[in-house]
């Protein structure tokens, strides 16, 4: 488990959110999160292993977001859902990556490419940045 990943799984566990890493998921199988029970799962096969700290804050965004644990199929709740377990992700990941880092030495792009946040994300994460170092 790389430095970030335990991070982020003990501030969400600060947070009251319990975890459990699974070894026996296909690579393709996402994260998954239960809100109600307030535990994430993480999928330690993902294809994309640089991908699992932010993938373990968003799963966290939506336990801390009490988001509904029944949106399988897609509607526009899903979507405003995902959107902001996005951006809690973010908010997340920020402190944990910029903590020991001079608000003129950070890097947007650094931080996007350390974790294969999508690009859609930069806006918010560029936001999220700027927030931190007020």
């Amino acid at each position: 488990m790389n430095e970030y990943l335990k991070a982020v799984l003990n501030w969400g566990f600060e947070q009251g959110v319990g975890y459990q890493l699974c070894y026996e998921f296909s690579p393709v199988t996402p994260s998954g999160s239960n809100p109600k029970s307030k535990t994430v799962v993480i999928n330690m096969n993902w294809h994309d292993p640089v991908q699992l700290p932010y993938q373990a804050a968003h799963e966290i965004g939506h336990v801390l977001n009490q988001d509904s644990g029944s949106l399988y199929m897609f509607t526009p709740s899903k979507v405003r859902y995902e959107g902001e377990a996005n951006k809690r992700a973010i908010d997340i990941l920020v402190p944990i990556y910029f903590e020991d880092v001079y608000p003129e030495d950070a890097n947007i792009e650094e931080f996007l490419d350390s974790f294969h946040i999508p690009e859609k994300m930069r806006d918010w994460a560029k936001d999220s940045i700027q927030r931190y170092y007020l």
